[in-house]
């Protein structure tokens, strides 16, 4: 199986790191140093290159450094044998650009998934405790880098939404109610709508049971875990939904129903896992949604997608760190970004385990290269 495999990365004023120049050689890349030090944004600029936007935060501009007016993110990557040189920048007040192989992109839907790669961060919590959009986005990301065509219906779908609500907000009180206006973005939502319900519905009927394979696997299956995809259109068509709820519609001044209301249900032993699950518990959850998000790419794509840990490990007893690593050893990965606040621990574990991989201590945005214990500037 093909892998992806970052060889260089180039940042020039990107979040806290004015200008650097890291070349990697080996498949497991670790960066280690204290919170606040500039860990995460290394795999945030990752992210960039792979998905077009930030992880953390969507407003391009805010990830510029300080005082300055623009950044720009390059990155030297193999996809099997073909190379691909990937440039993202970003100027204050101006659009986005994103090349590949030295061609500007007419449209970033183009570089979807070209590039997998899967994150795993603390803040994925939000996914079990803040509303439905945080886990839509979970769910379309995935298939989006599954599919072209998911992408672009649900990029239409969202356009014909906003148009909608732009008319119910426009004409909210008016006596005269356009109605041929709203029919006109209800015909597009329909088709879009149906679509995507579709598509989400049979990529969930994969992913529940490879994600509750590997919560299995990582927790022994001490309890029954499940993730449950929940929609409108289940009970009823897009068509009957918007006729239905019309009236609604036009005193709220926005599109109450459809599947930009779908949302997925998390589940242990039968009861929701927000309130009955203990923190261990919903951890590992959250590792079993994104090692089974990395495995239906890999699977459909027939590729191995970067993987990122950022503080993977935070608040693991050696023990469970050891078996986390001998499972990710087992699953024959591809390249792998590991964050750790310890600067021997996660070194010293795959050492022990005969695992070759290269570390860098990161302090205050400056990076220096460790080697056997010892470390020199570069």
């Amino acid at each position: 199986m093909k892998d992806v495999q970052l060889h260089r990365l180039m940042l020039y004023q990107f979040k806290n790191y004015h200008e650097l120049n890291l070349e990697f050689g080996e498949r497991i890349v670790c960066f280690l140093g204290a919170n606040g030090s500039g860990k995460t944004n290394v795999l945030d600029a990752i992210v960039y290159l792979c998905t077009c936007k930030s992880y953390f935060n969507p407003i391009d501009s805010q990830n510029i450094a300080f005082n300055e007016q623009q950044f720009a993110i390059t990155g030297e990557f193999s996809k099997g044998d073909q190379p691909e040189h990937i440039v993202c920048a970003v100027k204050r007040n101006q659009r986005k650009v994103f090349k590949r192989n030295h061609k500007e992109y007419e449209r970033l839907l183009e570089h979807i998934g070209l590039l997998p790669c899967i994150i795993i961060t603390p803040y994925d919590i939000e996914l079990i405790w803040e509303g439905s959009e945080v886990r839509r986005r979970f769910l379309d990301s995935t298939i989006s880098q599954l599919s072209k065509s998911y992408l672009e219906e649900l990029v239409a779908y969202n356009h014909a939404l906003l148009q909608r609500n732009t008319v119910l907000k426009t004409y909210s009180g008016h006596a005269h109610f356009p109605e041929e206006f709203i029919e006109l973005w209800d015909v597009q939502l329909i088709q879009r709508g149906a679509f995507i319900h579709e598509e989400r519905s049979k990529f969930m009927s994969t992913f529940t049971s490879v994600f509750n394979r590997v919560y299995s696997e990582l927790c022994g299956g001490a309890e029954m875990v499940s993730v449950v995809y929940e929609s409108e259109l289940q009970h009823t068509s897009m068509e009957d939904l918007l006729q239905h709820n019309r009236k609604r519609d036009r005193q709220m001044e926005r599109t109450t129903a459809g599947v930009h209301r779908d949302d997925l249900s998390f589940l242990i032993d039968g009861h929701p896992l927000k309130k009955f699950a203990s923190q261990g518990q919903q951890k590992t959850f959250l590792f079993a949604l994104k090692f089974a998000q990395y495995l239906m790419l890999r699977e459909h794509l027939q590729i191995n997608p970067i993987l990122l840990l950022d503080d993977f490990f935070d608040k693991m007893d050696e023990h469970r760190v050891n078996n986390m690593l001998s499972w990710l050893e087992k699953q024959g990965m591809g390249q792998i970004f590991i964050t750790d606040t310890g600067l021997r621990r996660v070194p010293d574990m795959l050492a022990a385990r005969g695992m070759n991989f290269e570390a860098w201590e990161v302090n205050r945005g400056k990076l220096v290269r460790m080697e056997s214990g010892f470390s020199s500037s570069l």
